[in-house]
């Protein structure tokens, strides 16, 4: 049971009506929203833009898909009918494709699709910066074009305030997690460029440390290693700077001699030649996509990290966002968190898992393009369910959704979709 199931069993409809008007933005007459989660009896769980409502429908919905609902104006709390379907789910095939079928069955454009989301997120973008936008998403091509989209739409609402800056953003992250090279052997590249340790500077010695614990392989095998690994990853990399430079009274000048970003700033300045120079630009737009995927909201905290792994002689590097209500004294709360993980496995290709942690119960999801999988899982669930049991925590379900003969790129998509508040769904396999 969640937390919407629970406030609805134990709180009277029509008192729920009354909290849902006073507490909730006031809605048009007509308005999209997707329908997320049904709820009981004619209740639902929608969300319009970054904002998700408690409301009832009267007409027969599909979770997943989006809807014009129109509402009722004279019943008590938010009573919907449909107006019509925009027959847009999120885990289609077509969702990967540049342009989206609407209603009327003509195709939309990036500039439709932008003015849609910034409607319907309620955030003021004139009209040359929304051109910016779209001229900067139209750069690019096939899944590449529809990740830009679902990042500019991310960073709209995070960045609404300086719309300006947000072409810019996009376009590093998009070179930060579009490059064939992997973090590490950026890395490698830009050790390389540094003098010997015996004739270094502090600042120097400094960046080549931090350098190297970026290229340490994680510890997979040991639970506690792998913590340590993750906090110290999440130092390392610096994610914080911008917000620490901030608080801190520490002069810039001083904080240059511990973290990553200023010292690769500080060492391309002193780069000999162009390609160098790009080499060290590259990392740094990859911590920089990094430090925009890492956020605070309200009394969740996200981390986006980079984990380098080595499977059968060969460098990988996989991806995890963790999302965990804030503690001082640990990195993730085990009681409420949520660890999206995007992997790359020699046969099982890239899979991604997503695991969701309530009050210790657990689901856990699945995206992949290898057909065995559904089989290796349901032979593996008892395993797993009697093992949490003996840690404190109880396996909810587990849903899998599998894509055909699906790339890395359309892999990769996927994985954005989820950490930036998508919801997908798959075939549920009963605990």
């Amino acid at each position: 049971m969640n937390i919407w199931q629970m406030i609805h069993q134990r709180i009277p409809e029509n008192l729920m009506s009354n909290l849902n008007n006073k507490l909730l933005p006031k809605l048009p007459e007509t308005f999209q929203a997707k329908v997320t989660e049904r709820l009981p009896g004619e209740l639902y769980i929608i969300k319009k833009g970054t904002t998700s409502i408690s409301a009832k429908i009267t007409d027969e919905v599909t979770v997943g898909n989006d809807y014009v609902f129109r509402r009722n104006a004279k019943a008590d709390g938010i009573v919907l009918t449909i107006e019509k379907t925009e027959h847009l789910k999120a885990n289609t095939h077509s969702s990967l494709m540049s342009n989206k079928t609407g209603e009327s069955g003509m195709t939309l454009s990036t500039t439709q699709r932008l003015e849609r989301f910034i409607e319907e997120s309620s955030v003021k973008i004139s009209n040359n910066e929304l051109q910016e936008l779209v001229k900067n998403i139209e750069k690019q091509k096939g899944v590449q074009k529809e990740l830009a989209l679902e990042l500019t739409k991310f960073l709209v609402i995070r960045q609404a305030q300086a719309p300006l800056s947000i072409p810019n953003n996009v376009n590093i992250l998009l070179s930060g997690f579009l490059t064939d090279k992997t973090m590490a052997t950026i890395v490698e590249e830009v050790k390389v460029l540094l003098p010997p340790q015996e004739a270094s500077r502090p600042e120097i010695n400094k960046l080549r440390e931090l350098l190297e614990g970026l290229t340490r392989q994680t510890p997979l095998s040991s639970k506690q290693e792998t913590v340590l690994f993750l906090k110290n990853l999440i130092t390392n990399l610096g994610l914080n700077y911008e917000k620490g430079l901030a608080q801190s009274l520490i002069p810039p000048s001083a904080l240059q001699l511990e973290q990553l970003k200023p010292l690769l700033l500080q060492l391309a300045h002193v780069a000999s030649n162009i390609e160098d120079r790009a080499n060290i630009s590259q990392l740094v737009s990859k911590l920089t996509g990094f430090q925009l995927l890492s956020r605070e909201e309200g009394s969740f905290q996200h981390f986006f990290l980079p984990i380098p792994v080595q499977l059968e002689q060969e460098s990988k590097e996989w991806y995890a966002q963790i999302t965990s209500k804030k503690k001082k004294s640990e990195m993730v709360d085990p009681e409420y968190c949520r660890i999206v993980l995007y992997i790359d496995l020699p046969i099982f290709s890239s899979t991604i898992i997503d695991l969701f942690v309530q009050q210790k119960v657990i689901t856990m999801g699945f995206h992949h393009s290898y057909p065995p999988l559904e089989r290796l899982l349901e032979a593996s669930i008892p395993m797993l369910k009697n093992t949490l049991l003996e840690k404190g925590y109880t396996l909810s379900t587990v849903k899998i959704t599998a894509e055909e003969r699906e790339s890395k790129e359309e892999m990769s998509l996927h994985f954005f979709q989820k950490i930036l508040n998508r919801k997908e769904e798959g075939v549920d396999i009963r605990i």
